[in-house]
């Protein structure tokens, strides 16, 4: 027996059901539907007064954190639905206004749509499809040689890059540094410097893979070919290109070094002055990594101490002290004015 209860519970389940059909096969407009919930709740503090870091009205930074087709693994959608005591939430949780609960699930169909920020016209319909059918096949290996799973593990990868790379650079500098001190015949700076030289370069190796991963998750550039790893345009082309080499050749030189040492402990010199020369190699591409993070001016206040011992200039004049009154005594204050308006450009005109 059916009460009415019950059947307005069943046509309450219909309708929902039929909202969220027509929810996730309606097309949703990104500018007219998703871009508004980003102004509205993440511009304040992801807009264009934070240049340093993530943007939101920059679909290049914004996209990073989406996973097109899947919401339950893009960072922008899970970032909002964390509980409120999670320090990750977003926007924090005592940002006002708060999202609604049908603005956070217009996000995640949004995303199970493919996350599209630009409005494909009716009249490119076709061309769009014929393009999307010419490609198939390549987004198809691209789709699965990336998949979620795996862009998490390289993100991991990459997070590990900054932590990683000023270990190497202090550990080939160091052998540089013993490698000099033992061309004297020291055995204590030559066995210094050869266990520098291997430690640094593992380091080298650890620092270079996880660069590679590194740079397209700070907009860096991103290899997908060999042109792109020659594409000087890129922020990232010097040094992603210093470290390979700087790390391949690091890798040759402790295998010579080996060798040398096996065969004549004091026979030593040249993978010694190799060390010297990767030194100044490895420092020159920490210095543009310096330039990618801080930018060119990093090292200004250096500068400026240096210029300064160059070329001493003449100290400053102390600064005058003023008066309280600077009117001189026994001056009257309307002579001081009148002169005042005579060596003027402009005149006051006389009252009458």
């Amino acid at each position: 027996m059916t009460t009415p209860l019950t059947t307005f519970l069943s046509y309450l389940l219909m309708l929902l059901a039929t909202s969220a059909s027509a929810m996730a096969t309606e097309k949703i407009d990104f500018e007219s539907q998703i871009k508004p919930i980003f102004d509205k709740y993440c511009l304040e503090c992801h807009g264009e007064e934070n240049e340093e870091a993530f943007r939101i009205d920059v679909n290049s930074d914004m996209l990073l954190y989406v996973n097109e087709g899947h919401p339950e693994t893009s960072d922008l959608y899970n970032y909002m639905t964390l509980d409120e005591d999670d320090d990750d939430l977003m926007p924090p949780v005592d940002h006002e206004p708060r999202p609604e609960t049908s603005e956070i699930q217009l996000v995640s169909a949004w995303i199970a749509q493919g996350a599209q920020t630009e409005t494909v016209d009716e009249d490119d319909a076709d061309s769009a499809l014929t393009s999307e059918d010419s490609d198939e096949d390549e987004a198809g290996e691209a789709a699965a040689a990336v998949s979620p799973e795996t862009q998490r593990i390289y993100n991991a990868i990459g997070s590990l890059h900054t932590a990683a790379i000023h270990l190497p650079i202090g550990l080939l500098l160091g052998a540089g540094l013993f490698a000099l001190f033992s061309l004297g015949g020291s055995f204590v700076m030559s066995d210094c410097a050869y266990y520098c030289l291997w430690l640094g370069t593992l380091g080298a190796i650890v620092a270079a893979v996880s660069g590679w991963y590194y740079s397209p998750m700070e907009n860096r550039g991103t290899v997908a070919s060999v042109a792109d790893l020659l594409d000087q345009t890129q922020p990232v082309f010097w040094h992603r290109l210093g470290g390979i080499i700087a790390t391949v050749v690091a890798l040759l030189l402790c295998l010579f070094a080996k060798a040398a040492r096996g065969r004549n402990p004091d026979d030593g010199m040249m993978w010694k002055l190799g060390a010297i020369v990767l030194a100044g190699a490895i420092g020159w591409v920490g210095h543009t990594g310096g330039e990618l993070t801080y930018g060119d001016d990093h090292y200004k206040d250096l500068n400026e101490l240096v210029d300064s011992i160059i070329n001493p200039t003449d100290e400053p004049a102390a600064p005058q002290a003023q008066d309280a009154d600077p009117t001189p005594e026994g001056v009257d204050d309307s002579d001081t004015d009148a002169d005042a308006g005579e060596e003027g450009s402009l005149s006051t005109p006389t009252e009458i």
